[in-house]
């Protein structure tokens, strides 16, 4: 006999796989990529136990206190930085964590030099930016670029950037250069905000799989950072899932339980609007709404008002409201979607009620469809363990590291790829996850 609740799901799963009859109409999906168009394999689930351990004590320092968390080939940099200025957050920060900044950047740096040179055919950047990168190199274009988002981008952003570049003694231009990287590489990824119905106990829950360049060494050094303001015009405490030397967002939660995801767009359609060197760079967008958004109303004025950039997919959710939105951002057109207008509307692409998603890009249907069979077939019982050994692994998103937010309970838990000499799978779906309770983190004093 089925109980009454099974027997609701099972009607919701009838109800999405009626209405997925609806037809895709803004634009053709013909002549996608392979990476989009072809990929119908399933993953297996991650059986791993999730790291529960508590932090380790490494180093403490004026401003700043550096924790391990995790264990064996899975353990992540805990880093706390406290101060009245972005200079005293960057200072502490270089200052602790001097030796992983310098086996991490200039190895980053080398290596973006020569794979953004060898695909730029495939970047889609502006013919004349493509020309300063091929005629002059890319440390000129970045620089170029820096220029042109200087007067969008809070001056406290870069005095933390020359704090970091100061305190580590490395090259102020590499930092400020690698921090633009994310405007022309974006990356492949995964979101989904869910809420009501579809979490066990109603929980709100948020993913964030990052599909990025797993060859660059990132991974051998993932840093969580919690800032600490110690003065309003800082905002307020959040934590941003990076590597040393990066305070851009890309990943993370704010003490408000507001959470955050991105994902780029390589195969966009005629509802997207142009895009533009010249605004804020989404990473900071995404720090922004993070660091001073106190609802999710904020962080979606604060998208709608902001000179941004490129094409991308963003989606904040709200623990204290219980709901998400997803985004479709470009410079010059911004739509906000929740579980009743979600695009793009499609066969491969069905609205699940209490649910925002999206696999891997706008126009890519058997990503796409895979995220939606994942998430229906847990559909009511969602917990972020449950997420983690059958959705991400299962959908084969988040390579080089994943976060999964319960922004009810305040608690994050974040995986990354396999890096340097470790041994295990080499996607972070695939491997150990780390809880981090952040009502602990945010809470706790240097």
């Amino acid at each position: 006999m089925f109980s009454q609740s099974r027997l609701y799901y099972l009607f919701i799963g009838l109800f999405l796989v009626i209405q997925t009859s609806s037809s895709y109409k803004p634009s053709s999906i013909k002549n996608l990529g392979a990476f989009c168009a072809n990929d119908t394999s399933h993953g297996y689930p991650n059986l791993n136990p999730i790291d529960q351990s508590q932090p380790r004590l490494i180093n403490k320092v004026e401003n700043g206190t550096l924790y391990q968390i995790g264990s064996g080939d899975d353990q992540i940099w805990l880093i706390h930085v406290y101060g009245n200025t972005g200079y005293d957050f960057g200072y502490a920060y270089g200052t602790l964590l001097r030796d992983q900044i310098h086996k991490v950047l200039p190895r980053a740096w080398t290596h973006f030099q020569q794979e953004i040179i060898d695909s730029l055919k495939d970047l889609k950047l502006p013919k004349w930016f493509e020309n300063i990168i091929v005629n002059q190199g890319l440390d000129v274009a970045l620089d170029f670029q820096n220029e042109l988002v200087k007067k969008y981008t809070d001056e406290e952003i870069y005095n933390e950037m020359r704090g970091l570049a100061d305190a580590s003694q490395i090259d102020y231009k590499i930092v400020t250069r690698l921090h633009m990287l994310g405007e022309i590489t974006r990356g492949r990824c995964s979101l989904y905000g869910l809420w009501g119905n579809v979490t066990l106990g109603g929980k709100t829950l948020q993913l964030r799989a990052l599909d990025w360049d797993v060859d660059a060494g990132l991974q051998d050094y993932p840093v969580v950072t919690i800032y600490h303001p110690r003065t309003s015009k800082l905002g307020h405490a959040f934590a941003n899932v990076a590597w040393a030397g990066y305070i851009g967002t890309l990943t993370g939660m704010s003490s408000l339980r507001l959470g955050i995801s991105e994902i780029g767009v390589s195969f966009p359609d005629n509802t997207f609007g142009d895009e533009s060197m010249s605004g804020l760079p989404f990473i900071f967008v995404e720090r922004y709404i993070l660091q001073y958004s106190e609802t999710l109303d904020d962080a979606l004025s604060f998208i709608s008002d902001v000179r941004r950039t490129c094409h991308l997919i963003l989606g904040v959710a709200d623990g204290k409201l219980g709901t998400a939105r997803m985004i479709q951002y470009s410079h010059s057109k911004v739509n906000f979607f929740d579980d009743q207008n979600l695009q793009p509307l499609a066969d491969w692409h069905p609205r699940i009620p209490n649910a925002v998603y999206s696999g891997m890009d706008w126009l890519c249907p058997s990503r796409q469809y895979k995220l939606y069979r994942a998430i229906i077939d847990q559909y009511g019982q969602i917990t972020p363990e449950l997420s983690i050994k059958n959705i991400t692994s299962i959908v084969k998103t988040g390579d080089l590291h994943v976060g999964v937010y319960d922004l009810t309970d305040n608690i994050m838990y974040v995986a990354n790829a396999r890096g340097t000499d470790e041994q295990g799978p080499k996607e972070a779906y695939n491997r150990q996850f780390v809880k981090i309770d952040l009502n602990i983190e945010f809470a706790r004093q240097q």
